[in-house]
């Protein structure tokens, strides 16, 4: 691909071809040469996040600091970059309880409450209260789950528990 093309290829677009080129490079039949690539692939990615790492330690300790750091992690590809390499400045936890705190408004005005029960590297726990919301379940934990997996994309999973008093009431009506 030339410089150009990679230029207008999309954040996703080039997570996609990663994609394709590791699972391209597993389909490698000499065992010797598949392990080699792979090796280099880790070396590459392990420079990358020494170097990234001392970079983001420099921003930190200087005067605007934190400021400037907030600046980075809200670019798309810059946050994506950061996370692939666990770099991310702010915990999975904080992450999560900034888009809650920030969707929250627009949630309760539809009679909706999200809190998070439980956040870890792997997953995070979120509850749901409605206050007789007819708008379908399926939909609901969607549009939470979107939320905050764009805020934790580095999540294996993000579970949503229903308030069952408010279930209960839902079907008795």
């Amino acid at each position: 691909m030339s410089g150009e093309a990679r230029e207008t290829e999309t954040l996703e677009q080039s997570l996609a071809r990663l994609e394709k080129l590791t699972a391209t490079l597993e389909s490698i039949p000499d065992a010797t040469g598949r392990e080699a690539a792979r090796e280099l692939l880790a070396l590459l990615l392990d420079l990358h996040a020494r170097s990234l790492a001392r970079l983001s330690a420099i921003i930190a300790a200087s005067d605007d600091g934190a400021a400037l750091l907030d600046r980075i992690v809200d670019d798309r590809d810059l946050r994506a970059i950061l996370l692939l390499h666990g770099l991310h400045p702010q915990s999975v936890e904080n992450r999560l309880l900034d888009v809650i705190a920030r969707m929250q408004p627009q949630w309760s005005a539809r009679g909706l409450h999200v809190s998070l029960m439980s956040a870890s590297k792997a997953f995070a726990m979120v509850q749901l209260q409605r206050n007789g919301v007819a708008e379908p379940t399926d939909q609901l934990r969607l549009e939470i789950e979107n939320a905050l997996t764009d805020a934790a994309p580095d999540l294996d999973d993000i579970l949503i528990e229903m308030d069952m008093t408010t279930l209960y009431a839902e079907t008795a009506a």
